[in-house]
């Protein structure tokens, strides 16, 4: 409290114990970063294949945007505490609806794993998790295209997803027929 330049009074006023202070971080953290993405989805109607794109390209950007609150999040809230912990895993799992909706895309659906969009989220955000624990939040937008392709790809198929993820590095809109 002293780099916060906070006294225990004053902390304690407003925060129960550490871990209060730290869940009110995380829980303020995803709350912006939820709306953002929601706020972008919102804005114009697009396929489902785009709004995975925007997405994924609003959750990197926010991450690469502040490395230092992302690293707080997504690094150190998992090993924070249990009703951390837990928090995290319900925060993730947002994404888990926009990628099912996929599934409606891909006529064998009824052959893809239940727990697919599970894993997906999962790689997602561990690649997240590496790029922040090495301190290369730079790279992230590297990275979507890879991330973008590994989504897309169960349910459209290798093709379209490799050419919107090709579009994706190279700034380019994807055509998707």
């Amino acid at each position: 409290m002293k780099r916060a330049h906070v006294s225990y009074k004053t902390f304690y006023k407003h925060f129960s114990s550490k871990e209060d202070c730290f869940l009110a971080l995380f829980e303020t953290a995803f709350a912006r970063t939820e709306r953002t993405i929601r706020e972008r989805l919102d804005a114009a109607p697009r396929p489902w294949p785009d709004q995975v794109v925007l997405a994924l390209r609003t959750l990197m950007e926010t991450i690469a945007a502040d490395p230092v609150m992302a690293r707080a999040v997504l690094v150190k809230a998992p090993v924070t505490g249990s009703a951390i912990a837990d928090r995290y895993e319900q925060a993730i799992q947002g994404f888990v609806p926009l990628f099912s909706a996929g599934r409606e895309l891909n006529p064998r659906s009824a052959d893809l794993p239940a727990t697919l969009e599970d894993a997906l989220v999962g790689a997602i955000f561990w690649s997240a998790y590496q790029r922040l624990l090495v301190g290369e939040a730079d790279q992230l937008n590297a990275d979507l295209p890879v991330l973008i392709e590994l989504v897309l790809r169960a349910y459209i198929g290798p093709e379209k997803a490799s050419r919107i993820a090709r579009a994706e590095a190279l700034g380019l809109q994807p055509v998707l027929a």
